[in-house]
């Protein structure tokens, strides 16, 4: 019996890399994902900042990279419009202080030796760094899974959450696409979940030496298309999307 259940088509991109003299590079593949099967992933877009009217200079300049406002307004927020409209799930992942963690911890020396946040002091709730600005706050019925590492899967609920979803597919957005996004979606792969990156609605902080060209946000794309599975852009997305809704 043919699946009529409603179904997003849509192009992902990945990466060929074999052989390695003379890869064939950036292929195409067209997915087929049923809308009750997939999850739209939010991953560390928070912060009030975001918000028309709210001026956070210095936790904007610490919490954000170049251009991110622009992704969270203009890529992120359309992006999961469509989802929502599409009938996808959505679920939220966002850094807190869990209070098991301490001084004695590396986790904590290790962000205070690199990125110069004393995350017991500067994490502590009530925060604007860390609550979300209205116009990607997460709905009444979208969970918001709490983590303190990188990965998103690491000592929380959230496979259990994608499971009883029946997910099978994750379209993924937010930030550091070097760091928690990463993580997060290698795990994704590691738990058979099949991974698609919405690559212009990432983004990652560029180091003094990749900046002129954003060479670290042009590899942590190739790192998703090489190693763990597509992208995608937010204009196709939201394309797909809208087709969704009027074939159903």
């Amino acid at each position: 019996m043919m699946d009529t259940r409603p179904t997003i088509e849509i192009t992902g991109r990945y990466w060929r890399g074999f052989p390695p003299k003379d890869p064939p590079g950036a292929a195409e593949e067209n997915l087929a994902l049923l809308v009750d099967e997939t999850t739209f992933l939010i991953i560390d877009v928070y912060g009030k900042y975001y918000d028309d009217g709210v001026n956070l200079p210095e936790a904007e300049e610490r919490w954000s990279g170049p251009g991110w406002r622009d992704i969270v307004r203009n890529r992120i927020v359309p992006a999961k419009a469509a989802a929502v409209h599409a009938g996808l799930r959505v679920v939220y992942l966002t850094n807190y202080l869990s209070p098991g963690l301490s001084a004695r911890h590396e986790f904590p020396k290790v962000t205070l030796q690199h990125y110069g946040l004393d995350m017991l002091e500067e994490w502590q709730p009530p925060t604007p760094v860390l609550e979300h600005a209205s116009i990607i706050a997460p709905a009444p019925d979208e969970p918001l899974i709490h983590k303190q590492f990188y990965s998103g899967f690491f000592e929380t609920t959230l496979d259990t959450v994608l499971r009883g979803y029946g997910t099978r597919n994750i379209v993924a957005v937010g930030f550091d696409s070097r760091i928690c996004l990463a993580n997060t979606l290698t795990d994704a792969l590691y738990r058979d979940y099949r991974v698609i990156a919405i690559r212009d609605a990432i983004g990652t902080t560029e180091y003094p030496e990749t900046a002129g060209g954003e060479w670290a946000s042009f590899l942590a794309v190739r790192y998703i298309e090489s190693d763990v599975g597509y992208t995608v852009t937010t204009d196709d997305f939201v394309a797909a999307c809208n087709a969704v809704t009027k074939i159903v």
